[in-house]
């Protein structure tokens, strides 16, 4: 076993563990595929879909709720069009660190 020390609040804790026990920071695992995260960013990124494959649920709720509502109304549409375009361009411009974008905080 041995003590690792978390990114975000610096303590010690076993590298056996998920998570610090202190702050919850879940350090990046590769499971997730930064190409997928892509195309489901460009493809169904105004549903927040690609939120939800990287584990945050609540940004992709936002999404989702906003782009059925954008359907009816334009501003709520357009805003998660450009967040989506946004998203994407992170993604590319993070292809050779995705944990940048996969980290859970």
């Amino acid at each position: 076993m041995t003590m690792i020390y978390c990114r975000e609040c610096g303590r010690k804790y076993s590298d056996r563990a998920a998570a610090c026990p202190k702050c919850g920071y879940r350090p990046f695992n590769g499971a997730k595929n930064i190409w997928i995260y892509l195309v489901l960013t460009w493809f169904v990124g105004f549903l927040g879909i690609h939120k939800f494959y990287i584990g945050k649920n609540n940004q992709g709720i936002a999404m989702l709720l906003m782009g059925t509502i954008g359907w009816l109304l334009i501003l709520p549409g357009l805003a998660v069009c450009i967040w989506a375009l946004v998203d994407f361009i992170i993604g590319l411009c993070n292809i050779g660190t995705p944990e940048r974008i996969f980290e859970s905080k």
